[in-house]
């Protein structure tokens, strides 16, 4: 009777162990996007590129379209990219950056040691006093 009960204890604790929700694995391209009041952002996950180099890109664009970002503006960027598995922080300037009239490229790590497609994110940038908190999802 005792070892009926153990096993049927075993059971149940690797059906629940097993149960739990599947994660979706990456295997191309993704964007995780988000809109601010102020900024318009994407997390671009590209696995191979992740795989070979630890780094994505991050594309932020300022919603004002009228302003054109210099590199002064890019050291007055704060940013936090916070994941499942951490964070991530720094000032915009100090990175490898593209700007485009309103839109800065940079590459960034990934906070999570494994990305999958259910993943969320919450970037917070700061800029000229105000400060902007959007979630990235794939929508």
């Amino acid at each position: 009777m005792k070892l009926k009960m153990l096993v049927a204890i075993f059971l149940l604790f690797s059906l629940t162990a097993c149960s739990t929700s599947k994660q979706t694995d990456i295997t191309d391209e993704v964007i995780f996007n988000g809109e601010g009041k102020q900024w318009n952002v994407k997390y671009i996950y590209n696995p191979a590129l992740y795989d070979e180099k630890k780094v994505n890109w991050i594309e932020m664009e300022l919603r004002d379209l009228e302003l054109e970002l210099s590199q002064e503006d890019l050291q007055a960027i704060d940013i936090e990219l916070v994941g499942r598995d951490g964070v991530i922080t720094g000032n915009v300037g100090d990175m490898v950056t593209e700007v485009t009239g309103n839109v800065i490229l940079f590459l960034v790590g990934t906070v999570n040691v494994d990305t999958y497609k259910e993943d969320e994110y919450k970037i917070t940038i700061k800029f000229k006093d105000q400060q902007d908190v959007i979630k990235l999802k794939i929508t």
